[in-house]
């Protein structure tokens, strides 16, 4: 078997250097706007944190969840942490 030759049906080298590069380019992506103009935040700073307990019904986990993944978030606990800073300085103006 020679292995010098590729088979570009198989393995194609220029393609697989443009995955490669699409999987490790940083996306960039925008706070999300709903309703009323209310930005949702994108991940930015690291603060200490301290721990609190908070009770939600089921939907409401979810849709955290799902909104915190959506905007890149490691975790639902940064991003409500985040969401609660803008509420509270929209609540200053």
């Amino acid at each position: 078997m020679d292995y010098s030759k590729k088979n570009t049906d198989v393995f194609d080298d220029e393609r697989a250097k443009k995955q490669l590069q699409a999987a490790f380019e940083k996306e960039e992506s925008a706070d999300t706007l709903i309703n009323g103009g209310f930005q949702i935040p994108q991940t930015r700073k690291q603060e200490r944190k301290i721990q609190t307990t908070y009770t939600l019904s089921p939907s409401i986990k979810e849709g955290i969840d799902a909104l915190a993944a959506k905007q890149g978030y490691r975790s639902a606990s940064a991003f409500v942490d985040e969401l609660f800073e803008q509420v509270l300085k929209q609540a200053e103006k």
